[in-house]
């Protein structure tokens, strides 16, 4: 299993469409992702980044997402490219398998 963080904020040409465009853009991809919600990918929390956040990264939004095999994970991040997601929002990712970071730390 994986994490993976996106954080993110909208771009001009999400700020350009009306609210309708918006709805219907987001609920095909929430349609298109459907079946990889079902076989193992789950969002663990999707929310907006507090302002307060010390040493706060610059994006508005993050979701947690955990990804089941490496097939979904790649899925997850073709769905991402095919479905123009980065047209819309500029984003950065995190993504990993849990680990002993502080031994990783230690041992360089």
């Amino acid at each position: 299993m994986k994490y993976f963080i996106e954080m993110f904020s909208p771009t001009q040409a999400w700020m350009d469409l009306n609210k309708e465009q918006r709805t219907k853009y987001l609920d095909h991809v929430n349609e298109v992702s459907k079946e990889m919600m079902e076989n193992g990918v789950a969002i663990i929390a999707m929310q907006e980044n507090d302002a307060d956040t010390i040493h706060r990264a610059g994006y508005n939004f993050f979701v947690i997402w955990t990804i089941e095999t490496a097939e979904l994970e790649e899925a997850v991040q073709k769905l991402m490219l095919s479905e123009g997601w980065f047209n819309y929002f500029d984003q950065l990712n995190l993504k990993g398998e849990p680990s002993d970071i502080f031994g990783k730390l230690i041992n360089g």
